[in-house]
């Protein structure tokens, strides 16, 4: 008896990974009117799911710009833009706090102010012990155009758009059941395949030459009874977030070696120990959570296409800025993907043609 042939189902793209990088891409391929299948299931020591979401243009050791304005400019645009279409506010807008730690940063922030661009920056510097729940005694700068994501909200409520809408598949992407020749998987077509694995690029046989080194972060969840109504982000060597009703989100830590969503003694006391730096008021410990980010040693994301198969793609890498930096690359690695005279050199970041097979 001969064997009925299956007819496929044809789509533009197959993006696997549904964390920060996978969301977005997918959102701006369907946006430029093109048929997508996300492919994911939920993982627990997944960063995008554990990240804080912090939106900060400036590094808070040298008191330069983190990324070039037009990131943070495309960022802002591009997050407002999504809440409007899912019908959610996800991105809040705060001013940050940088304590200082000593006369001497406090001299460094001043002279970058007076003689360098960061008064596009830097809205003010406050006087020592102006903030009394803060060890502020070297004094502060406030920084504007600063903020961050609900990560969860976004990831969630465009999981739930996705589904609603027959894009996404929800299980984990057996790579035996995927055609590499025909890019194909399951009963699905494509032109192009998008690996959007976080850290578990490693594993995969097209581009597990990549040189990504994962890093474990651990992120706390805390309670300031006197911090009721303080909205803005503080940095002094971490971060802390204002949630509303009396929470923060305290973090990061930087493991190296432990890629498990386990937490490690080491972080939790890092972060307390950071915390009492900061604060001068009481709190309590409400949780703690870990994830490993998918970084790179140069620090560059891992985008492009595939040295020998130029619809085998990734994107991926987006490291510990991956909320402020994710929508400039996106935006641009997709118009490139749905340009049939783009060329490889012609995207304005490097890709991973920098590294060889």
């Amino acid at each position: 008896m001969k064997k009925l042939s299956v007819i496929k189902k044809k789509v533009d793209f197959l993006i696997v990974g549904q964390g920060l990088a996978g969301t977005l891409l997918a959102h701006d391929l369907i946006d430029l009117d093109k048929s997508v299948v996300i492919i994911d299931t939920t993982l627990r020591a997944s960063a995008s799911r554990v990240a804080a979401g912090l939106i900060n243009p400036v590094s808070m050791k040298r008191c330069i710009p983190a990324v070039p304005f037009s990131y943070l400019e495309k960022a802002i645009h591009r997050y407002t833009e999504l809440g409007k279409k899912l019908d959610v506010e996800f991105l809040h807008l705060r001013s940050l706090v940088r304590l200082f730690d000593s006369n001497t940063t406090k001299e460094q922030w001043e002279d970058k102010f007076l003689n360098g661009d960061m008064h596009v920056y830097i809205k003010e510097f406050v006087a020592e012990n102006s903030f009394s729940s803060l060890n502020d005694q070297y004094s502060s700068a406030i920084i504007d155009l600063a903020g961050f994501l609900d990560v969860i909200s976004f990831l969630d409520t465009s999981r739930d758009y996705f589904s609603k809408n027959h894009f996404l598949l929800e299980e984990k992407f057996d790579f035996s059941l995927f055609n590499e020749v025909e890019i194909s998987y399951r009963d699905f077509i494509a032109d192009n395949i998008i690996f959007c694995e976080g850290y578990r690029l490693r594993e995969n046989p097209f581009f597990n030459y990549l040189p990504l080194t994962p890093t474990k972060g651990e992120v706390m969840t805390i309670r300031i009874p006197s911090m009721e109504t303080f909205d803005k982000i503080i940095s002094r060597g971490v971060y802390i977030l204002p949630l509303g009703n009396y929470l923060y989100t305290v973090g990061s830590t930087y493991n190296r070696v432990d890629f498990t969503d386990k937490l490690t003694e080491e972080g939790q006391a890092f972060l307390k120990d950071k915390i009492d730096e900061i604060l001068d008021v009481e709190y309590e410990v409400v949780g703690s959570v870990a994830g490993v980010r998918p970084t790179v040693k140069d620090r560059k994301p891992l985008i492009g296409k595939h040295p020998e198969n130029d619809h085998i793609c990734v994107f991926n890498g987006l490291g510990a800025r991956g909320v402020l930096m994710g929508p400039y690359f996106s935006a641009g690695f997709s118009k490139f993907l749905i340009s049939p005279a783009a060329k490889r050199d012609s995207l304005s970041f490097e890709t991973i043609d920098r590294f060889s097979k």
